[in-house]
């Protein structure tokens, strides 16, 4: 029976040896064994990364059981009579059981120091969160306070839009008004050519002297209050460096897309040429230089501005293409006031431009008048009717009256501009029968112009693609005058007799930059029977600032 225990007590041994064998093969008994790795490799310095924490718990815990079990054995050894193996055996016993104490002590100490490095780290971590949380709330503190700046700003003074858009939100619209000011210069050169000693009227045509004219100086004013109210004002430099009131100074009040009322002195709507091109940078040939408008805007059509008040806009009709433009008024008129009162001359009667100043009135009669226009703006074609009914153009309560009317046809597209006017007046002369030079009862007018220019703006060559040929044809006849008893001297220059006369007018013009030209015209008249060798040359500078 001893036998049997002893060889039971010997099979546990030599298992309990092989299953502990790796410490013995250590020099040092007390050198702590490798911990698992995940990975398979040994953590330098016995240091054990973060995820094998749970491998050396579960090492500590199997040591731990071996340990109880070895104590166990040797508690059973113990028990049994002593001999010399048994002896070897418990001391061998003891030994591998300081091995493994001495083992579970390192694994408690590395499994402590994980717990502190592990705390370390979450605290590490909690303090960094911390100043990133105080950062953020920082930050987010700061974003609201300087949200709160921007919605006090936004209450105190409104948001910050463009001025256009700005206005659109105050009650009056006037507190921001851009103000954009546009305008002209002109100057030039004319000399009116021929023989004066053989000029008719027989009064011998006083020599006119060529040299540099001075056009104008005329800025524009244009001032938007707000949405629907607009302004604009022009000052004019005269040739005498006079400064007067311009060709318009009025309010317009945008009603709708397609009506605008305007207030004041405005251009007046008769014809193409007064309202549209007579501008010196806009027009095709010489126009500042006295005697160098069309015929028909000298002696039938007044190139006048109007003192009142005018209705015009412009829609589509339908569907179509077309657009329909009108513009009707009631306003001051053409006026004249004798030098001598009741008893005006030949000379008064026959220049109109002794009639523009509608400034002043001589009745209470007013004029009224309109346009009505088709433009086909795909096509470049417009044309249109003007007529006008003045009441009693002379002081001292005469019963005389002036009516108008034109037509007006107009292409430009491309590189060709086209266009053709025809106007005829009626100037009731009935209670001044009897005045030298007046030869009816009234004073008709008629005239025609037609003009053509071309630029090749498609050309490669810079200089041929800003030089335009101009050609203009102009015609004015009249019934109730007698030229030959007109004081020449009364009139700015020979083109601006009321005499019949033939107009044909070559120019050439070059073109720096859109709104700035150089030109130059040569204009040759004829009076039928009355010839007054007043041919012109011209040479204008125009710029539209």
């Amino acid at each position: 029976m001893r036998l049997f225990v002893r060889g039971l007590l010997l099979v546990a041994l030599i298992s309990a040896t092989t299953r502990i064998g790796w410490a013995q093969t250590s020099t040092d008994p007390s050198e702590p064994p490798p911990v698992p790795n995940p990975s398979g490799s040994r953590i330098a310095g016995g240091g054990v990364p973060q995820g094998a924490a749970a491998d050396s718990a579960k090492e500590f815990e199997t040591r731990q059981a071996e340990l109880e079990k070895l104590r166990k054995q040797k508690a059973t050894l113990k028990a049994a009579p002593a001999d010399d193996d048994q002896k070897k055996q418990i001391e061998l016993l003891q030994k591998q059981v300081e091995t493994l104490e001495k083992q579970i002590k390192l694994l408690a100490d590395q499994l402590k120091k994980q717990d502190v490095e592990k705390l370390q780290t979450q605290a590490a971590t909690l303090e960094a969160r911390s100043v990133q949380a105080a950062r953020r709330d920082k930050e987010l503190s700061s974003a609201l306070d300087d949200l709160r700046e921007h919605l006090d700003a936004l209450e105190r003074y409104g948001p910050q839009l463009p001025s256009q858009v700005k206005e659109l939100f105050l009650p009056s619209g006037t507190n921001e008004t851009p103000l954009s000011i546009y305008g002209a210069l002109s100057f030039g050169y004319s000399k009116i050519l021929g023989d004066t000693a053989t000029a008719a009227n027989g009064a011998v045509r006083s020599p006119t002297p060529g040299g540099f004219y001075f056009g104008e100086f005329s800025p524009d004013f244009l001032l938007k209050l707000n949405d629907w109210i607009f302004l604009e004002a022009e000052i004019a430099i005269g040739a005498d460096g006079s400064v007067s009131a311009g060709s318009f100074a009025q309010a317009d009040f945008f009603v709708n897309d397609w009506l605008t009322i305007i207030a004041g002195r405005f251009v007046a709507p008769i014809g193409w040429y007064n309202e549209r091109i007579n501008n010196p940078w806009i027009n095709k040939l010489p126009a500042d230089a006295p005697g160098s408008n069309p015929l028909l805007w000298m002696q039938v059509l007044p190139p006048f501005s109007m003192l009142g008040v005018q209705a015009t806009g412009a829609f589509y009709l339908g569907c179509s293409p077309i657009k329909l433009e009108y513009s009707a008024y009631v306003t001051n008129g053409l006026n004249l006031t004798p030098g001598t009162a009741g008893s005006p001359t030949i000379n008064e009667l026959a220049n109109l431009e002794n009639m523009e100043d509608t400034f002043a009135f001589v009745s209470n009669q007013p004029t009224f008048g309109g346009r009505i226009g088709l433009w086909w703006p795909e096509v470049g074609l417009e044309g249109g009717v003007s007529a006008m009914y003045n009441g009693d153009y002379v002081a001292g309560g005469f019963e005389e009256a002036i009516t108008l009317w034109a037509v007006d046809f107009n292409y430009h597209k491309g590189n060709w501009d086209v266009r053709a006017e025809y106007g005829m007046s009626f100037q009731q002369a009935g209670s001044f029968v009897g005045t030298t030079g007046l030869t009816s009862n009234d004073i008709r007018r008629q005239g025609f112009y037609g003009q053509v220019a071309y630029r090749p703006r498609d050309l490669a060559n810079r200089i041929l693609k800003n030089t335009e040929a101009v050609y203009r044809y102009s015609y004015v006849d009249f019934h109730g005058i007698d030229p030959a008893s007109l004081d020449l001297s009364t009139f700015s220059t020979p083109v601006d007799v009321p005499v019949r006369r033939q107009q044909n007018e070559f120019g050439i013009n070059y073109w720096f930059s859109p709104r700035l030209v150089l030109k130059a015209a040569y204009q040759i008249n004829d009076e039928p029977n009355f010839h007054l060798h007043d041919n012109q040359f011209l040479a204008e500078l125009d710029w539209g600032w």
